[in-house]
């Protein structure tokens, strides 16, 4: 099932050296069904990071963010895997979902039901480098 969150989540990001690759998909390694804690999420998320670098894909920090920024999950943009190996990879950290960006559009992929759901343009999540601070993406200013 693919939580209704998901569909609202926006991305921050240091666009990679070379620019974003056509196709890559978004995989976190945090709170895998339920609540973690900090240290828990970091010895996660490194563990994730070393299989994606052995896989010898090429990966980017992306932290996935509610839209009010109350909440946040680092996770790894990861270029070089088909559809099916980054659901296994979302799996095996207990995850619900993934995402995926295919020709600039990001879609979630449910990872029991692999379900998936076109959002719209990867540009419109995409919100620049994280900061500390961010002003709400539908606010003006």
């Amino acid at each position: 099932m693919i939580l209704p969150e998901y569909l609202t989540t926006f991305f921050l990001a240091t666009k990679p050296a070379g620019g974003w690759p056509r196709n890559f998909h978004i995989i976190t390694a945090h709170n895998p069904g339920i609540i973690l804690g900090a240290e828990l999420n970091a010895k996660a998320d490194e563990n994730l990071r070393k299989e994606l670098n052995l896989s010898g894909s090429r990966c980017f920090r992306i932290t996935g963010c509610s839209s009010d920024f109350t909440h946040r999950e680092e996770g790894w943009g990861v270029a070089g895997l088909t559809d099916e190996e980054a659901l296994t990879i979302g799996k095996k950290y207990g995850q619900n979902a993934i995402f995926s960006v295919t020709d600039g559009i990001l879609s979630v992929i449910g990872c029991l039901s692999e379900e998936r759901i076109r959002i719209e343009p990867w540009e419109k999540r995409y919100l620049g480098p994280a900061m500390e601070t961010h002003v709400h993406p539908t606010s003006s200013s």
